[in-house]
């Protein structure tokens, strides 16, 4: 097989994960809050995994490692690097803030 294809079974694997720790970290807390749990929790640090995992597999699904999102001799990001983090980090803001809105609809509020 060739190395474009392991990157892509790679995104693939990265991206079932992601959606299993989503259905477990997210779907699962926010099915017992509309079943009016009477105590619910969630793990902050799911909204950095689940949202990393999904663009990363999408990343590696699509290109097949073609671009460098890293550059191996100085250990920095490249561009798309960067390009990748910034959407990781607005798609993780944006899900904690959609989950915690919809917890306090629900009546649940944090602190």
């Amino acid at each position: 097989m060739g190395q474009k294809l392991w990157y892509r079974l790679g995104g693939l694997l990265t991206i079932a994960g992601g959606l299993a720790f989503g259905w477990w970290g997210i779907w699962l807390p926010l099915e017992a809050a509309r079943a009016h749990a009477p105590e619910v929790r969630y793990q902050i640090p799911i909204f950095v995994l689940v949202p990393a995992m999904l663009v990363f597999g999408l990343y590696f699904l699509i290109g097949g490692g073609a671009w460098p999102y890293r550059n191996v001799e100085k250990q920095t990001p490249t561009a798309m690097g960067w390009a990748l983090m910034i959407v990781v980090a607005i798609c993780s803001g944006a899900s904690f803030w959609w989950l915690t809105t919809t917890f306090d609809a629900l009546g649940y509020r944090n602190g």
